[in-house]
């Protein structure tokens, strides 16, 4: 019963009908696309069916501006916290989030144990949606601040422990989404009055955008930036190309039109062999 032309007209209702956004349209199709695979490897018969199903585009969705900061505006927000227990863990927190491009949930879930931290090249185990577990490099920064932090808040390294938690009336727990996005917007409230290159409305996963818009500056491919950020589908990814190119855009715009008679060369940095063995965990 499902064909090519019900899901079409599905996805036209949901939009113009029943007035979804085009993010939602997108991962309603995405849903209906793993379920007709899924049937497909159940009943080889629903394989030509599965394959037109598959065909049907995604619909682009640009980026939207102020949705990544520069490496500028991040460092001004990281020297925000106080120098107090809370703000140590509070600024090692932020470090964290930059410098693996996890979803806040993921890294509240994040345990002692899911932390690798010795062999030439760190990283964590993080588990995304649909409880699919992924391997994330550490950048140098977040591990020299991961020394002192778990020193602080982990003398014991307890295994099972949340690496990020609180403790209300005695009782110890991972730390709530409600409180990682209070503070966060407190610090870049205080952040914007010194630094206009910070967003209005900082919020966790600002931090993964960022994460993933450097990762494309400097060089990286799509697929491999999909597989860091798991990314179900390229198209998703593809949003950062556009975050970054728009950037470059308007800023190359700029600048020609105050000075018009010196445009001025595009200059990209290369990520070497080295450093995306170390991002697959090759190395």
């Amino acid at each position: 019963m499902v064909t090519c032309e019900m899901i079409k007209e599905y996805l036209k209702w949901l939009v113009e009908i029943k007035g979804c956004i085009i993010t939602t349209r997108n991962h309603r199709l995405t849903i209906l696309k793993q379920y007709m695979q899924f049937c497909s490897d159940k009943d080889i018969s629903l394989a030509p069916q599965y394959i037109v199903i598959s065909k049907i585009k995604h619909v682009t969705v640009r980026a939207k501006k102020g949705n990544w900061m520069r490496r500028d505006a991040i460092k001004v927000i990281l020297e925000q916290p106080p120098r107090t227990r809370i703000g140590i863990r509070d600024r090692f927190f932020i470090i964290f989030l930059y410098g693996t491009g996890a979803r806040v949930s993921e890294a509240l879930k994040v345990k002692i144990k899911d932390l690798e931290l010795a062999t030439n090249a760190p990283f964590v185990r993080i588990l995304g949606k649909g409880n699919k577990p992924r391997c994330v490099p550490l950048l140098d920064i977040t591990v020299e601040n991961l020394d002192y932090y778990l020193q602080l808040y982990h003398p014991s390294r307890i295994p099972d422990d949340y690496l990020f938690y609180t403790i209300i009336k005695g009782t110890k727990d991972f730390m709530s989404v409600a409180n990682a996005e209070r503070f966060i917007k407190k610090y870049g409230e205080s952040t914007r009055k010194i630094c206009s290159q910070v967003p209005e409305n900082v919020h966790p996963h600002l931090f993964r955008h960022s994460y993933g818009a450097h990762l494309y500056r400097m060089g990286f491919s799509l697929p491999v930036i999909a597989k860091l950020l798991d990314h179900e589908s390229l198209e998703t990814t593809e949003i950062y190309a556009e975050m970054i190119n728009a950037a470059f855009r308007d800023m190359e715009e700029s600048l020609q039109k105050q000075n018009p008679a010196h445009p001025k060369e595009k200059k990209w940095k290369q990520a070497d062999e080295e450093t995306l063995a170390k991002l697959y965990g090759l190395k």
